[in-house]
């Protein structure tokens, strides 16, 4: 059984990580009750190591403070709090995985949209396995050898993941982030740029759970609903990490793009108004995800759609405990 999670703040790996932050000053964000508590993989420790370890031995982190920030932002520790009922055997793929992922992500916020869209479809390839990597380049091999590995473990749910990862990955460059929306809008666009259909891709692959096709229409409410609290708690606890980098990254790598500023003007509300007017809708999703959860339970009530529905659950709980508690959001850096 996966182990309940207390509210855990990190401690900082070195003094510098505890110095104030050159980000706008915010009131502490008032956090409302909810009736869901995180867990996390029982092998999360053992992961987070050996995870961790792969990548501070093979990326090229430009120097000691980015390995340290590498670190602090806790990674692995997301993915084991996203997947805390995945197969022992399984939950390193998800966290190599996801890591991989941030780390370019990271990568991308230094680049214009163009830039960046060339550097993903050129990793897109080797993903599919269709060409072979450039031994002498980390973030080539290292994706490649990752999904060789996958699919030798499990062809058919790997290749299931594919779609959604480019999914995400167009998205990460979309103009449209450029662009003003209103928050039906940028609810809509985020779906795909939290990578909503890749976690739950993911989910089914770690925990080797075999969904229909019919039973993954049945779900897509109960998964468009997740994707909402997902991105808009990420959007509340990382607001200061996207400001910052909006005003020091690449004008459109950087830009800023959250719920929490497209709220704000909306509404003409500070976005520390914002921030409370949005976690408050965030406890509505989780009252409409028992509501869904209840239907659809009540229609077609199985142990593969129980877990499925269960981990909708996790993810979105383990979410807000990372979100509130990583180095990433708590104290950025540029």
């Amino acid at each position: 059984m996966a182990p309940m999670v207390e509210e855990y703040v990190p401690t900082s790996p070195t003094q510098d990580y505890a110095k104030p932050v050159a980000t706008p000053i915010q009131r502490a964000v008032h956090i409302p009750a909810s009736e869901w508590t995180a867990q996390i993989h029982p092998l999360h420790e053992k992961v987070i190591v050996e995870v961790d370890g792969y990548f501070l031995q093979h990326w090229p982190f430009p120097n000691e403070k980015a390995r340290k920030k590498f670190v602090a932002a806790g990674f692995s520790r997301v993915t084991c709090l996203y997947f805390p009922k995945a197969l022992d055997d399984r939950i390193h793929f998800a966290c190599r995985l996801l890591t991989l992922l941030f780390l370019v992500d990271d990568i991308l916020e230094h680049m214009s949209l163009e830039d960046g869209r060339a550097y993903n479809e050129r990793l897109m390839p080797l993903f599919r396995g269709s060409v072979l990597p450039d031994r002498s380049v980390p973030v080539e091999w290292i994706s490649y050898d990752l999904w060789e590995s996958m699919r030798a473990h499990d062809r058919d749910m790997a290749d299931e993941i594919i779609e959604p990862v480019f999914t995400f990955m167009r998205a990460q460059t979309d103009p449209a982030r450029l662009t003003d929306m209103g928050l039906g809008q940028y609810l809509e666009y985020r779906e795909r740029d939290v990578g909503k259909a890749l976690l739950a891709a993911l989910m089914r692959f770690s925990m080797a759970l075999t969904v229909s096709p019919s039973d993954l229409e049945m779900v897509r409410p109960v998964d468009r609903n997740c994707s909402k609290h997902l991105s808009v708690i990420n959007d509340i606890w990382s607001y200061e990490k996207e400001v910052l980098a909006a005003q020091t990254l690449h004008e459109e790598g950087g830009m800023l793009c959250t719920a929490v500023a497209v709220l704000s003007k909306e509404a003409e509300i500070s976005t520390d108004a914002s921030k409370r007017v949005l976690y408050h809708l965030c406890r509505e999703w989780e009252d409409e995800h028992r509501i869904l959860v209840a239907d659809i339970l009540a229609q077609n009530d199985t142990p593969v759609l129980r877990a499925y529905l269960q981990g909708l659950e996790f993810q979105m709980s383990g979410n807000e405990l990372w979100s509130r508690t990583t180095l990433r959001y708590v104290q950025p850096r540029p």
